[in-house]
């Protein structure tokens, strides 16, 4: 973790009146929710009192909070609390759509580049005969993957369950896979003809039109594409317990750090000022957390601006 020294004293009050840096603002995923968790304020004891910024380095999510983040779970700030059982899962709720979009905004897109790693759209589809029970479209999916995992390993990727308008399930995938995976034409036969197998090889028309797999040429064309698709609001069947509709596969394959820096209270609330305009948030109030989506980089000019400085 790279750390960050107090370059000036901290004043006794908050100049509310001081510009934000040029150019700061710079929001990734425009149609995320930004979560916000209002709390009573900060207990103030005989030490002056601090707050702390953690962001995804070279990723575009960043959070700030009123609290001591140190604990072991500081580089996953956003770890999910408390139990939870599958099979009661019912659609795709904001919180698990800003988990996704946070997951994927957390990536460290320089260090993926530098690996010289590929990115692929897929999309799976079923014919005219299809299954009601989205478990036994995932038992698919998952049958899938491990056809991948024979022929392509390692890769990382995500994947979220969705429904069409005639009522058939489908799976959006984006794959994250190494550079030593052949062309992209080859990539679109594999996937088509297992698609079709592990389906039940229900008709040739599904083994032509089941499946769409698609290049990634910029990062901007994953933004674009996981607001239009991975992560579209959703409305399921009234009642029915989808289980999770979205995942990660190898997670741990996908260059994510997050970095902690300690801020003093006075420019804490310059930064929680700045990040409540970045998410249009109105009114007032005590907000104890606030995550947004905005570059890396640009949480390092702000941190540069308020005068702290990467040792």
């Amino acid at each position: 973790m790279n750390n960050l020294k107090e370059l000036n004293p901290v004043p006794n009050s908050v100049q509310e009146s001081a510009e934000d840096p040029t150019g700061f603002i710079y929001p990734s995923y425009q149609a995320a929710q930004t979560e916000t968790h209002v709390d009573k304020p900060p207990v103030k004891d005989s030490h002056q009192p601090s707050a702390y910024v953690s962001s995804a380095v070279g990723g575009s999510v960043s959070t700030l909070s009123f609290e001591d983040t140190t604990t072991s779970n500081w580089q996953s700030p956003h770890r999910r609390r408390g139990g939870g059982i599958k099979d009661r899962v019912r659609g795709f709720s904001r919180a698990s759509r800003r988990n996704l979009l946070r997951r994927l905004a957390s990536i460290n897109r320089s260090a993926f580049k530098a690996l010289k790693g590929r990115m692929i759209f897929v999309t799976l589809t079923y014919p005219h005969k299809y299954p009601d029970d989205p478990e036994l479209c995932k038992r698919h999916l998952k049958a899938l993957r491990k056809r991948l995992q024979r022929e392509f390993e390692p890769f990382a990727a995500f994947w979220r369950l969705g429904i069409q308008q005639r009522g058939a399930w489908h799976f959006h995938l984006l794959l994250f896979v190494e550079s030593s995976v052949g062309p992209i034409s080859e990539l679109r036969r594999f996937i088509s003809s297992s698609w079709y197998e592990v389906t039940g090889k229900v008709s040739e028309g599904h083994l032509r039109a089941g499946t769409h797999v698609e290049p990634v040429k910029k990062w901007k064309q994953v933004t674009s594409y996981v607001e239009r698709y991975m992560a579209k609001p959703e409305e399921f069947p009234e009642g029915l317990q989808t289980g999770r509709i979205w995942g990660i596969w190898n997670k741990e394959l996908l260059p994510v750090r997050w970095e902690k820096v300690e801020v003093s209270l006075r420019d804490a609330f310059r930064i929680r000022r700045i990040y409540r305009k970045l998410a249009r948030k109105k009114g007032s109030g005590s907000l104890h957390r606030i995550t947004v989506f905005v570059r890396y980089e640009n949480v390092i000019r702000l941190l540069e601006f308020l005068g702290y400085q990467l040792e």
